[in-house]
């Protein structure tokens, strides 16, 4: 099994990942974009601990304040942490994550702590903070001090509101949750045949060096392709059970993960087959 630590690292200067270890439920990535003067912030991590570490990290890197936060996606190991950023710090994201935030509200932290008992009693008093500013197109464009921010929306693929943010010039991108580094990737309110062909234009299209990816380690485009496959086999697979007529428990033995079986959190097949299921009944396109 691939291991790493928390980490902060320059990926390039004055930007940096900032990557949790294990990577497992509600231990997500961040990123910092380090300007003459001022920081932009990628995703705001879980738990109050989580995110006091990212800033305690944002203050010892730089010196500078917070301006913009940016949120990768709605789900709240990304975005709990918005409301300990400082009221000044404008929080951007897709319309459509933030229509998820609203629906979803704060409801899901009861289930979080009874799947993860450590986190039980670390949550109190937490409050939920939405975006200021949002776009519902396909791209927005953001200036840190003389450095490019691309914030790009494909559609639908993990959640109905990803964004993955580019750096042209360095190559960088982070690329929340539509990248899982051997930790198992989690389609549980995703498409998964769309976050295939979502990954596959990313790949084609936008040209990076590395990937910061909502858990696991940043690496290369290779990792990514890694992933990719993991995808395809459960999705191709679930689809030939479902074809047969096979149920869900049947369609889960079927397949075979392989060195995926290695991956953290590999009981993750069960959701993500649950998943594939109802995209092969037609109960999906509403989140589109």
């Amino acid at each position: 099994m691939r291991e790493w630590t928390t980490a902060t690292t320059e990926l390039a200067p004055g930007v940096f990942s900032y990557v949790q270890a294990n990577g497992g439920l509600c231990i997500a990535n961040a990123g910092l974009i380090a300007g003459r003067d001022a920081v932009t912030a990628i995703d705001g991590l879980f738990a109050p601990a989580m995110t006091r570490a990212l800033l305690d990290e944002a203050a010892r890197i730089s010196g500078k304040r917070i301006d913009r936060l940016i949120n990768t996606h709605h789900h709240v190991d990304h975005t709990l942490g918005n409301a300990m950023f400082p009221s000044e710090t404008q929080i951007v994201a897709h319309a459509k994550a933030k229509e998820e935030m609203e629906r979803a509200g704060l409801a899901v932290l009861p289930v979080i702590e009874r799947l993860a008992p450590h986190f039980a009693g670390k949550l109190d008093g937490v409050q939920e903070r939405l975006p200021d500013v949002t776009f519902d197109g396909a791209a927005m464009d953001l200036v840190v001090s003389d450095r490019r921010v691309r914030l790009l929306h494909y559609g639908t693929g993990h959640t109905r509101g990803d964004v993955i943010v580019y750096l042209p010039d360095e190559r960088i991108l982070f690329a929340g949750d539509l990248a899982f580094f051997y930790v198992t990737p989690l389609a549980h309110e995703g498409h998964i045949g769309n976050w295939i062909r979502n990954v596959e234009r990313i790949l084609d299209e936008v040209d990076a060096e590395t990937v910061v990816p909502g858990h696991g380690p940043p690496a290369k485009k290779g990792e990514w392709r890694e992933m990719l496959g993991y995808l395809r086999l459960v999705h191709e697979g679930t689809r030939r059970a479902f074809d047969a007529g096979a149920t869900e428990r049947e369609a889960i033995g079927s397949i075979d993960l392989a060195e995926y079986a290695e991956w953290v959190e590999a009981e993750r097949i069960i959701p993500n087959v649950a998943r594939c299921y109802q995209e092969f009944r037609g109960e999906l396109h509403a989140i589109a």
